[in-house]
């Protein structure tokens, strides 16, 4: 059985996951983001972008330019986009995270709990695609 635990030696067995680094583009539009994700034997590093509306017509994302020098600028390439936040999770679940939204000398805002719980979803969402993706994954 894939992640039980192993009663001889007390260590869990890991599940398989997904194939080495493939990069995964995901659009969670219901959270209002991209994520791209790459699993590696251990980990999954993620890269998030925050979907700032849609093309009209095509309905493809548009995601806000990096280093845009005044107001928004959006783009449909992610090769162009600011990420938002990157990080990874890891195969025992630990996960570390650094918000891009940062660097250019803004603070996170939110307007509400909800927002700040948003926050936490996207980044919730990203631990339990990890399990999915890392060929290592053990069961936490």
């Amino acid at each position: 059985m894939e992640g039980a635990m192993d009663t001889k030696t007390n260590e869990k067995t890991p599940k398989s996951g997904g194939q080495v680094d493939a990069v995964i583009i995901q659009h969670w539009e219901d959270l209002e983001f991209t994520v791209v994700a790459t699993p590696h034997e251990y980990h999954v590093d993620y890269a998030l972008y925050e979907i700032a509306g849609f093309t009209e017509p095509g309905n493809k994302p548009l995601w806000p330019k990096k280093w845009a020098d005044q107001g928004p600028d959006f783009v449909e390439n992610l090769d162009e986009a600011e990420p938002y936040l990157h990080g990874h999770v890891k195969r025992d679940g630990c996960s570390n995270w650094r918000f891009d939204e940062q660097d250019r000398g803004v603070m996170l805002h939110g307007c509400s709990r909800d927002d700040l719980v948003h926050l936490g979803e996207v980044m919730a969402r990203c631990w339990d695609l990890a399990e999915t993706l890392c060929p290592n994954w053990y069961d936490v």
